[in-house]
């Protein structure tokens, strides 16, 4: 582009080349994040640049992790937590230009509880015992069976120790006994009949006559 500068008659002149805007900045979000271990994050790149606007790089960038020990991180921005630690740096980077969020990595933490035997059906005067399974977000289980709170929605048919042993009291419809931890909880359901003959015992035993 010239540009012209003009007094009367007389004028001067420049050439002015006008390239693409630049990339100036880059922005990385979330700038903080705490996540469990066994769980994932998406991370955004938004670049800036010199005219101003703004572009989502998120798949044009390169992603690093400081500590892939900790939290690796892939080709589109997506960090996995893997262990408990941090915090961990996320960069995005191109060419020059770089931008990064931190990232903390916590403990697995626990996402359900499985009640087994999800289904039972156990006569007046027997018990039952109950085991409660916890999976992570980890991936992990673990047996949470005396580690959990135990309660039944009808004690008066089917009643539950602190240790998941159910005992049926009265014959009654399906009674729920649950298995809760902080706010996840896990469920079986118990149908208690009426109680059934076990022995006969005749007397006396012996005898002579």
């Amino acid at each position: 582009v010239t540009i012209t500068a003009t007094s009367g008659s007389i004028s001067g002149a420049a050439s002015l080349t006008v390239n693409s805007a630049t990339l100036v900045s880059i922005q990385v979000t979330p700038t903080t994040k705490t996540m469990a271990a066994g769980t994932s994050q998406q991370f955004t790149a938004t670049g800036t640049f010199t005219d101003s606007t703004t572009q989502d790089l998120t798949s044009a960038v390169a992603w690093t992790s400081s500590a892939p020990g900790t939290a690796p991180v892939g080709a589109t921005g997506r960090a996995t937590g893997v262990a408990a630690g941090g915090p961990v740096t996320i960069t995005a980077t191109s060419g020059s230009i770089s931008g990064a969020a931190s990232l903390t990595v916590t403990s697995a933490t626990l996402v359900s509880i499985q009640v087994t035997p999800a289904t039972k059906s156990i006569a007046a005067g027997t018990t039952q015992q109950l085991t409660a399974m916890g999976t992570f977000t980890n991936a992990t289980t673990q047996d949470l069976t005396s580690a959990v709170v135990w309660t039944s929605s009808a004690p008066g048919t089917a009643a539950v120790s602190t240790v998941g042993l159910a005992r049926g009291v009265a014959a009654g419809a399906p009674v729920t006994i649950t298995a809760t931890s902080g706010s996840i909880s896990g469920a079986a359901s118990l149908t208690v009949t009426s109680a059934t003959l076990v022995s006969i015992q005749v007397t006396p035993a012996t005898k002579s006559i």
